[in-house]
């Protein structure tokens, strides 16, 4: 793999916040050469050695991971990344067995790279994963560290979910501290409303 032919681009954002990849890659050689093209492509890149590294990191938008890793299988770190984060996650690595794809995908990858790669396949990979990855930016709500998905109600703070599913924090489903509107009442008129008021008679 080559940075060769990558030229220097805009920041990769998407709203008001940079596109974030996480390399998780314990040859050194490669690792480099990754970061080197990733950040001449404009996104935000940071790199770990170990999968134990990886599960303790914040939540990337992307995480280009190796199977190989000298401390836990590639594929754990992959279903525990899955169990935690919606980021897309793109397999990079040597094995290029069927069974291997297969298990690795059904572990909850996204894709699925076989070295040696090129860097603009690479790129060009990452661009789809976060197409159907990402929500569109109008269906986000962002203040600070905040961020409030319109479309699945789900609410993050710092990349961590909050709540349970697309409940707010502490509604635990319930309905409870919902805004609701009632009919007679219009939107200028808009109150709280709490579950036992909603219910009908």
């Amino acid at each position: 793999m080559t940075v060769a032919g990558v030229s220097a681009d805009r920041p990769q954002h998407r709203g008001d916040c940079p596109v974030s990849v996480l390399v998780v890659e314990d040859d050194v050689a490669i690792t480099t050469q990754l970061v080197r093209g990733l950040n001449l492509a404009g996104y935000e890149t940071s790199s770990v050695a170990t999968g134990g590294d990886a599960l303790s990191w914040p939540a990337s938008d992307v995480v280009l991971l190796d199977l190989g890793l000298p401390d836990i299988d590639g594929v754990e770190v992959c279903r525990q990344l899955r169990a935690r984060s919606d980021g897309a996650i793109i397999v990079i690595t040597a094995r290029g067995e069927e069974t291997d794809r297969v298990l690795a995908l059904d572990q909850g990858a996204d894709d699925y790279i076989i070295k040696p790669f090129g860097l603009a396949e690479l790129l060009a990979r990452i661009r789809a994963v976060l197409r159907r990855s990402r929500p569109q930016d109008t269906e986000l709500l962002r203040h600070g560290d905040l961020v409030v998905d319109l479309r699945t109600g789900k609410v993050t703070v710092a990349g961590q979910r909050s709540g349970k599913g697309g409940d707010p924090p502490g509604d635990h489903g319930s309905g409870l501290g919902r805004t609701l509107v009632r009919p007679d009442e219009g939107p200028r008129r808009a109150r709280r409303v709490t579950a036992q008021e909603a219910r009908p008679a």
